[in-house]
């Protein structure tokens, strides 16, 4: 009964500040010792282990953030990611899921390559026979030359015809050439990508 009116005083006397605060128009406090225990003032108490101020209403006002003192440095705010950090984020994740060893990288990098490879010997190979028609041709076409000879329509055109060949296929060639250097360094980039990924996370261990 005793802790009961005591309790009773305390809100008694909250209220009665909090009638007087509102007809004066002045501030109203709450303060909250080290034990835990409020008081009610209207003014603040600057050995307040927890103080707060409360409106007409008796609600507690939320406090202002302070704006930061000259030279001292502002608060960082989050940035959000941009769309290329996501992307490389989900790279990143995709990598270290895929693979487990440079090795890995390697023999992924060497299957990727094998049928490529394959079709660059076939169209070295297509090349080299068309470089060896387009000689003797044009060895046919020099002898004629040579005695005064004119030369035939159908040799002319097969001649046109071996050296559009020969610029199809080198053109051919180089395209996959670059196609295989691409993937190369593709590979080659996951692979230190994923170095850099494995030293950092064993660093944070």
């Amino acid at each position: 009964m005793k802790m009961i009116g005591v309790l009773f005083g305390v809100l008694t006397l909250a209220l009665a500040l909090q009638v007087q605060a509102q007809s004066k128009g002045a501030r109203m406090y709450k303060c909250v010792d080290a034990a835990g225990n409020a008081y009610y003032s209207d003014k603040m108490n600057p050995d307040c282990n927890h103080s707060s101020e409360l409106n007409q209403q008796g609600v507690v006002i939320p406090k202002k953030k302070e704006p930061p003192k000259p030279g001292q440095p502002k608060a960082q705010l989050a940035v959000p990611q941009s769309k290329t950090e996501k992307e490389q984020e989900r790279r990143d994740q995709a990598l270290m899921a895929t693979y487990t060893s440079e090795e890995e990288i390697d023999a992924a990098r060497d299957r990727s390559l094998a049928l490529p490879a394959q079709a660059t010997k076939a169209t070295e190979a297509k090349l080299e026979t068309a470089n060896r028609e387009l000689a003797d041709l044009k060895k046919q076409a020099d002898e004629l030359a040579g005695q005064k000879k004119k030369l035939p329509p159908t040799l002319l055109d097969e001649v046109s015809g071996r050296q559009k060949q020969v610029a199809r296929y080198e053109a051919e060639l180089a395209q996959r050439k670059a196609q295989a250097d691409a993937v190369r360094a593709k590979y080659e980039s996951d692979k230190q990508r994923f170095r850099e990924l494995k030293g950092t996370a064993t660093s944070s261990r």
